[in-house]
């Protein structure tokens, strides 16, 4: 049985037209604007990874609050503080930013 004539074109034509696409969904699915390098956080100046205590604490003042881990510190498992600010929170593992998150 011989193929419709349509069906070649069609098939050399829908992965280029799938991939053309892709870009666009993946954007539109709800990635997160940090990620995408929105304007307000290229701007805006956050703890960088790896700063210290200290560095942070004169660069942004004191915290709104503070909250330290609970439980046993063994060498897996450090103790984590967390400082929350207005508009972020800066996670730190034994003294060092391992992250910033924004609210």
């Amino acid at each position: 049985m011989q193929a419709p004539k349509w069906l070649l074109p069609l098939a050399l034509c829908l992965p280029l037209t799938l991939t053309l696409a892709l870009p666009t969904t993946v954007h539109a699915a709800g990635a997160s604007p940090a990620a995408l390098g929105h304007a307000f956080y290229q701007k805006t100046a956050y703890p960088k990874h790896g700063m210290g205590m200290k560095q942070v604490r004169k660069s942004y003042g004191k915290p709104q609050s503070v909250r330290v881990s609970q439980g046993k510190v063994k060498k897996k498992w450090p103790r984590i503080t967390v400082w929350n600010y207005h508009t972020f929170s800066v996670y730190f593992e034994r003294g060092r930013v391992l992250h910033t998150v924004v609210h």
